[in-house]
């Protein structure tokens, strides 16, 4: 057992004043105490107030600043009109888990989901399914990390479709997610649990997997991972079919993108289903079947070409292919909770 007559020691504890051991005695600020576990817990509990006061502080500052966020971001969009509905017991209590969620967060991008959902969350008045999805959004997107935000955000990738004006957009799209690509390596197994466990994905059924990334890249943009043309072929086939060239769009364009540096041609729309739509809307149907005889001369890319265009991108795509690929995901689809936070990542 530990002699306190024995104890000999003089030194200076942070956030306190000269403290001084001799045979046993506790000397802290002038004032004797016997009990050193009592004085250390004092030490802790004035340490700890500190902090609290300090903390209350903060909290107070990231609340004014989520608020006024909120307001700047309704006049922003034209809303301003929502503000009436704070006064609902409903929206103050949805209010009232977005400031904890808000101020419980660190990272920047989710704070601005937060304050996206709530927005989200002021459309909707009445009971619905909506407003069920938007109450677990607002307790989960704060608790997802670098991680698991990717992770969704490449499963979206098999479950929406980006139809741009000009298909050389849908490249730089592409080309945006490099940030996101380049953590695809840190995603773990935790990560799919983790995500499961929060109801943001549900099983596939059936005796079918989902189809792979490549196939399903094939399927939705089938016009623009295509072989390029020589433009020479143009020259010939609108000698015959003139009205190849004709706009097909508001723009006053015609179907073809032209590369100058290879001096070949590519469509200037992603998906022939959305394009023919659009030309039957435009009263343009006699252009599908020359659109056909154009995609005979302009193969689609093979799963492996279409691989390795995202690996010219950035090499990290190769690990999110794998990813998606992985017979865990094949099996895994988006919940309505996951799509609703994908299109907020």
């Amino acid at each position: 057992m530990l002699d306190n007559n024995k104890i000999q020691y003089i030194g200076k504890i942070e956030n306190s004043n000269n403290v001084v051991i001799i045979n046993g005695n506790l000397t802290i600020d002038g004032q004797i105490s016997k009990d050193l576990q009592t004085s250390c817990l004092e030490i802790l509990r004035t340490d700890f107030d500190k902090y609290t006061t300090t903390a209350i502080e903060q909290a107070k500052q990231e609340i004014e600043e989520c608020i006024k966020s909120i307001l700047e971001k309704l006049a922003k969009e034209q809303q301003k009109h929502l503000t009436e509905r704070f006064q609902s017991l409903s929206m103050q209590a949805f209010l009232h888990d977005t400031l904890i969620e808000y101020i419980s967060t660190e990272d920047k991008r989710a704070k601005e989901f937060i304050i996206d959902v709530l927005i989200d969350r002021l459309n909707f008045q009445n009971i619905s399914t909506e407003k069920a999805i938007l109450n677990e959004a607002i307790k989960l997107i704060p608790n997802l990390n670098a991680s698991t935000s990717a992770l969704i955000t490449f499963m979206m990738l098999r479950q929406q479709m980006v139809n741009p004006s000009i298909s050389f957009m849908l490249e730089l799209f592409f080309k945006q997610l490099s940030p996101i690509v380049d953590i695809a390596y840190n995603i773990k197994t935790i990560d799919i649990e983790y995500i499961i466990q929060r109801n943001a994905t549900m099983n596939i059924s059936g005796f079918y997997p989902i189809d792979t990334f490549e196939n399903h890249l094939l399927k939705q943009y089938d016009l623009f991972f295509r072989q390029k043309i020589d433009r020479r072929f143009l020259e010939d086939f609108k000698s015959i079919h003139p009205e190849i060239m004709n706009a097909v769009n508001d723009m006053g364009s015609c179907m073809f993108c032209t590369s100058h540096e290879e001096d070949t041609l590519s469509f200037t729309e992603v998906n022939s289903d959305l394009f023919y739509k659009k030309l039957k809307v435009r009263e343009q149907e006699y252009l599908i079947p020359l659109i056909e005889e154009f995609k005979k001369e302009m193969p689609p890319f093979t799963a492996t070409e279409v691989r390795n265009y995202f690996c010219n991108l950035n090499k990290n795509w190769e690990q999110v292919f794998n990813l998606l690929n992985s017979s865990t995901l094949t099996r895994l689809s988006l919940s309505i909770l996951g799509l609703y936070i994908g299109t907020k990542s």
